[in-house]
């Protein structure tokens, strides 16, 4: 199923697709499809060679790696308007960690040889992927930062305040994914989640609700 309008639209107005451009944007998306995937579907596995280079539209999912022994455990969650392991489908090499459905997703897949050829040739193109890979970098050393250096509280406050816009400062933040995922992601425990949360909630940084928390100042969650 090739994007609609709809979702067209909706990925022109990402940043990592205005810095590349409209020309771009049009021929990669002509050549792409739509999937809506539900809950513990696998995008790809761990090992395996990239054939489509993954847009997330809507829903969670989750980057699950695979020790030796089989033991398994989530190292990442992407949310609506990010990109799933670009520089596995830039290099062309395995990736390094399996794709899990978290909660029901729709992703936009383009094919991994036609991006990296269009990456060979486009100068807007590949300025946009050296941002989006610094980011990502930025990102993998402050979980780096996070697992080592902060408490459980102070994991799961930064954990819900990036789900807040800065603009906003504000937000209902909705915690789709189970329980047992977010904690994984967190190096903790599901219980120790919880404790963290109402710890949280008692130093009134955030209320709990059913299906997330009500957030009513990012900066006091330690942005």
């Amino acid at each position: 199923m090739t994007p609609t309008n709809r979702h067209a639209a909706q990925i022109e107005h990402w940043p990592f697709f205005q810095t590349a451009g409209a020309t771009v944007i049009t021929e990669l998306l002509a050549a792409s499809f739509t999937q809506l995937l539900p809950r513990n579907a696998v995008l790809f596995e761990q090992g395996e060679e990239p054939q489509v280079l993954h847009l997330l539209l809507e829903g969670r999912i989750g980057l699950q790696a695979r020790a030796e022994a089989g033991t398994r455990t989530i190292v990442e969650i992407f949310g609506p308007g990010e990109i799933v392991l670009l520089p596995a489908v830039v290099l062309s090499l395995p990736y390094l960690a399996s794709a899990v459905v978290l909660t029901e997703a729709r992703v936009t897949m383009i094919p991994a040889q036609l991006f990296r050829d269009t990456l060979a040739r486009s100068l807007p193109l590949a300025h946009a992927t050296a941002e989006l890979l610094a980011r990502h970098w930025r990102l993998m050393v402050d979980q780096v930062v996070d697992l080592k250096l902060r408490d459980a509280e102070q994991r799961v406050a930064r954990f819900v305040g990036r789900r807040v816009s800065e603009e906003e400062g504000a937000a209902n933040v909705i915690l789709s994914e189970s329980r047992s995922a977010i904690a994984a992601r967190l190096g903790m425990t599901p219980e120790t989640l919880s404790r963290a949360l109402a710890a949280l909630e008692a130093k009134g940084k955030l209320r709990r609700t059913p299906d997330g928390a009500t957030i009513a100042d990012r900066t006091a969650l330690g942005f």
